[in-house]
């Protein structure tokens, strides 16, 4: 059952889901929520997690719910979680059942805007974020949380603006980010921490200024030019600024992170895995570093003894081999930092056509 849950709800594209080997229209009820976007992995309803499966291919039936012309079959999970939530919480609506108009979130299509507390589930049945509306728009504290239950962040508002006190945080329940907001607007100490529980940066902002040292100024300068000159593609005049900015604050995880990447882009890359193993020194839940490392590791091997197709001052392009032999320790750190990058949520095709690769 767990593998026919998961094929179901990953073939869903959007509210509505029309198969290449199947004529039908099928729509996806997940706890009295009609599902618009693909589930993640980790969002998914497993065996476990499931109370009822029914699929409703009868005509009369499909009609009776509203989808009569529109809808050949219509599958409707209740989780297990749903069935123990006592009536009081299944009465509160979730957001995801609302619609926006004019930047105000009505029910259902009422003809006022909604006012009340909400609370959105992942598909799974655990509780994503929950606050409160007024007239249609946030008030107060809106809390958002990870699959594994977590506090993700919470902002405050008023009048559906931010204002008052933010959180951020790490997957680990560690403290991200934090500071006060007035009329969207970022004032007093904001600080920046690095999962370890180290401060990474803070920032004082007066009168929707940040206030910066001289040295800060030199800093974040040179980052920033060194990062605009790695979306351009110079990655070696991207390195010179990232190098120059080290000169000032060696302890900045960003720093190696970008500067790794452009030597990973230039074929630099044990240069290019020393600079990522610092970045996830000082953040080990650094996500894009980790999945970089385990590429230019990867790359390592696959361009060994590559051939050079053309190459000028800008740029080199080299054939890869395709699937090639790497030795037991390398191919090691390489699978553990997929596996922790995807763990982390980085799903892009690369990373999982790397572990389907070299992962098996």
């Amino acid at each position: 059952m767990n593998k026919i849950i998961l094929t179901l709800l990953m073939m869903l594209s959007a509210f509505t889901s029309y198969s290449q080997e199947q004529k039908d229209r099928i729509l996806y009820i997940v706890d009295n929520i009609p599902v618009v976007d693909t589930p993640k992995e980790d969002e998914q309803p497993v065996e476990n997690d499931i109370d009822k499966l029914e699929i409703v291919t009868d005509f009369e039936k499909i009609k009776s719910l509203g989808y009569e012309g529109k809808i050949d079959k219509i599958i409707i999970i209740t989780t297990k979680a749903y069935s123990a939530r006592p009536d009081d919480v299944k009465g509160i609506p979730s957001s995801k059942m609302m619609t926006k108009t004019n930047g105000l979130c009505y029910y259902k299509n009422a003809a006022q805007p909604y006012s009340g507390k909400f609370i959105d589930y992942f598909f799974n049945g655990k509780v994503q974020g929950d606050g409160v509306l007024k007239n249609g728009k946030i008030e107060g504290i809106r809390t958002v949380y990870y699959p594994n239950g977590n506090k993700r962040y919470f902002y405050t508002y008023s009048d559906g603006i931010e204002n008052g006190q933010s959180e951020e945080y790490f997957i680990n329940g560690k403290l991200k980010q934090k500071g006060s907001f007035v009329n969207k607007k970022e004032e007093g100490l904001w600080q920046v921490f690095y999962s370890t529980g180290k401060l990474k940066r803070e920032s004082n902002f007066i009168a929707n200024k940040q206030i910066l040292s001289k040295d800060e100024k030199k800093f974040y300068e040179l980052f920033s030019k060194g990062a605009s000159f790695m979306k351009e593609g110079d990655y070696f005049s991207a390195i010179k600024k990232f190098d120059d900015a080290l000169k000032i604050n060696m302890s900045y995880a960003d720093v190696y992170f970008y500067r790794g990447t452009s030597k990973l882009n230039t074929f630099d890359f044990d240069q290019s895995i020393a600079d990522f193993d610092q970045a996830i020194i000082l953040e080990p839940l650094y996500m894009e570093a980790i999945s970089n490392r385990a590429f230019a590791r990867l790359r390592k091997y696959e361009f060994k003894d590559a051939k050079t197709l053309s190459k000028s001052r800008e740029i080199t392009i080299m054939a890869a081999k395709d699937v090639v032999p790497i030795p037991k320790e390398d191919l090691d750190k390489i699978c553990a930092d997929l596996k922790l990058g995807y763990e982390l949520g980085d799903r892009k095709p690369m990373v999982i056509d790397a572990m389907k690769r070299y992962c098996k």
